[in-house]
């Protein structure tokens, strides 16, 4: 491949996925249940009050909180710091590549990473998924580089890495058995580094744990909250958490889906070669996060993201990189980022697309337009004297959902189906509207307004 041709297409590539971006942004509005939950954080820090979730995710809440008035709001502060991660975690892991699989093939699969709809969807989504792959790719630097070179490095990593953990815990511990490994073999030509390190590492953790803990009334408090949401979350996907058998096959059929979606353009580009690298490495690297989604937890793509670097990287190893293959799985990646899978939610089976929409940046875009008109028609409600409370039944992780609507328009009175009063109300639904049981509760139901992802009922008994 020519090399002056190969860096004028990448470069091509960088500046559309840069430009991709911008439209993320200006989201002014919750995308998650998890998002929401940041954003109360950044306004009062309670996680008690899931204002965040347990464990806390404190240097997440803290730095959209410093990020917050310059950006304009909770929302897109969360976006700009997902999108500098994304870019510290690019740059780490082109390193990283270099040294594993060559410059060409090095440059050719950040790109690829980059475009994939994980990344590209949590790259500017105000989410702290992302905070995985940038942990991921640091851990696998760490595991992959020459201690008798560059000794500071394993100090940096380190430190890094216990920074990280402040931002998103559950990442880090996964890597745990790759690091701590990583270190037992560095130790040989660099102990010194090795115990800089985890002194310098032990530190920093201290200096954002000690203070989380705190605010809750001891470790002991934040071990049992997040021990409590950890079950909450096993008990619903994990057949050795008490789900049903059912309710298991799914997750791991979701987790194929999620996997099947952003492996389909590296294999376009890299071919799957019958002779993969072995090695402890990427054992260690992959096997705790394969045991946690397919075992016990993994309802979201973003779950995937320590587990992409090592997964390109193996796929790469080997192959001859070629131009028209990786243009051809740019394509792929942005023709599965961009689908209008929004158009096939009508369906009675619309499951499975919601799956693959809730993994692109598209579903994010489009919320965004959704949500727009939502506020819109919600206020002309509330100007009409439109009886309140309005009712969220709208139950999906993605918004809008009862903890984000009473975030995102908190100007009107929000309650539960549970709650409904008996009396003329306006229902926010998914796509599909009012189910049988409702139609027979409330027998004058009158659409007000809807789109692919949500519908605005009035109804009176």
């Amino acid at each position: 491949m020519h090399t002056r041709t190969l860096r004028y297409v990448l470069l091509a590539l960088a500046l559309l996925w840069l430009a991709l971006r911008i439209p993320h942004f200006t989201a002014p509005f919750s995308f998650d249940w998890d998002s929401s939950n940041y954003a109360r954080g950044v306004a009062e820090f309670n996680v008690i009050k899931h204002q965040p979730h347990p464990p806390g995710y404190l240097l997440w809440v803290l730095g959209a909180r410093a990020l917050a008035a310059l950006t304009g709001g909770a929302m897109s502060a969360q976006i700009v710091q997902a999108f500098f991660m994304t870019l510290l975690a690019l740059a780490i892991f082109h390193a990283l590549a270099r040294r594993v699989i060559g410059s060409e093939a090095a440059a050719i699969a950040t790109i690829l990473l980059a475009f994939s709809p994980a990344v590209s969807l949590y790259s500017s989504e105000p989410a702290s998924m992302i905070t995985d792959l940038l942990a991921s790719c640091i851990a696998g630097y760490l595991a992959f580089l020459d201690p008798r070179q560059g000794k500071w490095r394993i100090v940096a990593a380190l430190a890094a890495l216990a920074l990280l953990a402040g931002f998103r815990p559950s990442g880090v511990l996964l890597l745990a058995p790759l690091i701590v490994v990583s270190l037992l073999v560095h130790w040989r030509h660099a102990w010194r580094a090795v115990i800089g390190g985890v002194i310098l590492a032990g530190f920093i953790f201290l200096a954002w744990y000690v203070p989380l803990a705190w605010t809750v009334g001891g470790w002991r408090a934040l071990s049992e909250l997040s021990s409590a949401q950890f079950r909450a979350s096993a008990e619903v996907t994990s057949v050795f958490y008490g789900a049903t058998l059912h309710r298991h096959l799914g997750m791991i059929a979701e987790n194929v889906i999620y996997l099947a979606m952003n492996l389909a353009a590296w294999l376009v580009a890299f071919g799957f070669r019958k002779k993969l690298p072995s090695g402890w490495r990427y054992a260690l690297w992959l096997i705790p996060n394969a045991v946690m989604l397919f075992g016990i937890h993994g309802a979201r793509a973003g779950y995937w993201m320590l587990s992409f670097p090592p997964l390109l990287l193996i796929l790469a190893a080997g192959a001859t990189p070629r131009l028209r293959n990786t243009i051809s799985a740019i394509a792929v990646s942005l023709a599965i980022s961009y689908f209008p899978y929004g158009r096939l939610l009508s369906s009675d089976y619309w499951t499975p697309y919601y799956l693959a929409y809730r993994s692109t940046p598209r579903l994010a875009l489009d919320l965004d337009a959704s949500q727009r008109r939502l506020d819109q028609t919600l206020h002309g409600l509330q100007r009409s004297g439109a009886p309140e409370p309005f009712v969220c039944a709208r139950n999906l992780h993605e918004a809008p959902n009862i903890r984000t609507v009473t975030y995102d328009f908190d100007y009107v009175h929000w309650t539960t189906p549970e709650a409904a009063p008996p009396a003329p109300s306006i229902w926010l639904f998914d796509q599909h509207g009012p189910d049988a049981a409702l139609r027979d509760r409330y027998k004058n139901w009158r659409r007000l307004t809807g789109d692919d992802l949500m519908s605005l009922w009035q109804t009176s008994p």
